[in-house]
């Protein structure tokens, strides 16, 4: 731990960086997901970029990305059989005729969750420049695929107020919340001759913080104070991360009981 963050430590005490309002919210939705899917999802091994469930050579082709989604269907608990995939181009998603336009109950960060009554399957539908970020793509699958049993499984009304959150907070859950969380915001710059400049996009629908939250949550729900899967995480989301687990270890100040308790 850097020096910096000790002292902030020893000025301001154990925080959480949220607000009372979004702590209450996350514990309770994650013991309402306990709830829904049990413990199973909570108890394995966190999904993280060098897991070997990920594929290790990548080539931008839908190939690729239909073994990802398959992978992922399986770490996310979902039938892979039971769903269409379907790649769109920005322009397509404007096309009326298009499979991808007119019928979406959510859109998720550059993917959409399909149900539309005329065909027995659910259909994922995923933008094709997903496929030059696998890492970005691989977190837009996680949340469709969470779509697919909330509001494919009936479990949640597309109209609820927290619907998108929710989506989110599932990911955590299910244990690709370092994927998901490391995707929240994305900064790069670039340069072309004698122009440079910079580009900042951010994904999902939890901010940084909450992640942070969220994920400590997830850890003392699993009784893991060492969380060595920690060392993933991108820097902001470690920060807010490495924070709320002091905060939790410190406080006890959860509805989250520890180790599941």
């Amino acid at each position: 731990m850097s020096m910096f963050r000790q002292l902030a430590r020893k000025l301001h005490g154990p925080r959480s960086h949220v607000s009372a309002e979004q702590k209450a919210w996350v514990e309770r939705r994650m013991i309402w997901l306990k709830e829904q899917f049990g413990s199973e999802p909570i108890r394995r091994i966190p999904l993280d970029p060098t897991s070997e469930l990920l594929p290790r050579k990548w080539d931008r082709s839908y190939t690729a990305g239909a073994d990802l989604f398959n992978r992922l269907c399986g770490f996310m608990l979902v039938d892979a059989a039971a769903l269409n995939l379907h790649f769109y181009s920005k322009s397509e998603s404007h096309q009326i005729d298009s499979p991808s336009a007119g019928q979406t109950q959510s859109s998720g960060p550059a993917g959409l969750f399909l149900q539309q009554k005329d065909r027995q399957k659910l259909t994922i539908a995923l933008e094709e420049e997903g496929l030059r970020q696998p890492a970005q793509l691989a977190a837009t699958i996680c949340h469709e695929l969470a779509h697919v049993h909330l509001l494919g499984g009936k479990r949640l009304k597309p109209d609820e107020e927290d619907s998108e959150p929710l989506t989110d907070l599932l990911t955590v859950y299910f244990g690709a919340g370092i994927l998901t969380a490391n995707s929240v915001f994305q900064f790069s710059q670039w340069q072309s001759g004698t122009r440079q400049g910079w580009n900042a996009s951010r994904q999902g629908y939890l901010s940084e913080p909450v992640y942070g939250y969220a994920l400590a949550c997830f850890s003392w729900y699993r009784g893991d104070l060492e969380a060595r899967w920690r060392k993933h995480l991108r820097e902001n989301i470690e920060y807010y991360f490495s924070d709320a687990m002091h905060f939790l270890a410190t406080t006890s100040d959860t509805t989250i009981p520890f180790n599941g308790a």
